[in-house]
């Protein structure tokens, strides 16, 4: 064979070892089809219909359901919770629904009814006793069920999502006190026209607080069913 002929079959061999390396590459499944990239979808937790609510001044939250509308005014009140001054009231849908009183007392004192109020139920009086570090309880007018009506430790075994104890109050229509602080109460109450106040109390917590999750979406649910019963 002349030098010339054994050139071309010494290409043509190449060309065929390179075919066969290509083919070779593809079979072991690496795709020449550009990669795209994909993340992750984020869901929205359901929050039941309900919205939450943030007051830029005293610095707590609370849901309430979303087809109301929330009216916040200012006041000065310093007889509807003696040993207190009602600052802030917020109106959850409308008159005669839940309402929120937010009171301020440098005393670390609260009564949920005024000093010689119409209502037949008697005054329940919280206090924060500094050197016990608890919240403490009395009856001005005498215990309501009819005891002795002596001071002792409030309960405050139910607490909201926020981990902020909800006391309870003998005044009429579902009224419930939560200290924000020592000085500061969130009072929630509404005139009878309202079936979801109890669970909206449960939904308070400061501003930033971190809440369970699973906690949170109990509460909402429970709230949007009280308020689908009205």
């Amino acid at each position: 064979m002349t030098t010339f002929g054994r050139s071309v079959l010494v290409g043509i061999i190449v060309v065929i070892i390179i075919v066969i390396a290509a083919f070779t590459y593809l079979d072991r499944g690496v795709s020449t089809t550009p990669v795209t990239s994909t993340s992750a979808t984020s869901t929205t937790p359901d929050t039941y219909g309900m919205s939450e609510y943030t007051d830029p001044t005293y610095g707590f939250t609370f849901w309430y359901p979303s087809a109301l509308t929330v009216t916040a005014s200012t006041t000065n009140d310093s007889t509807s919770f003696p040993g207190g001054t009602e600052v802030e009231r917020l109106q959850v849908g409308p008159l005669g629904g839940a309402y929120v009183a937010i009171v301020t007392s440098p005393q670390s004192t609260i009564t949920d009814e005024p000093n010689g109020h119409a209502s037949p139920i008697n005054q329940t009086k919280y206090f924060y006793d500094t050197s016990s570090a608890q919240w403490m309880l009395a009856y001005p007018e005498g215990s309501p069920t009819g005891g002795s009506g002596a001071t002792t430790t409030a309960d405050v075994s139910k607490m909201t999502i926020g981990n902020l104890p909800m006391l309870p109050s003998g005044a009429r229509f579902d009224t419930t006190i939560i200290p924000l602080s020592t000085t500061e109460f969130f009072v929630v109450a509404d005139g009878g026209g309202s079936s979801f106040t109890s669970q909206l109390a449960q939904t308070v917590a400061l501003t930033g607080a971190t809440i369970d999750p699973s906690a949170l979406s109990s509460a909402l649910q429970a709230e949007s069913t009280a308020y689908a019963s009205q």
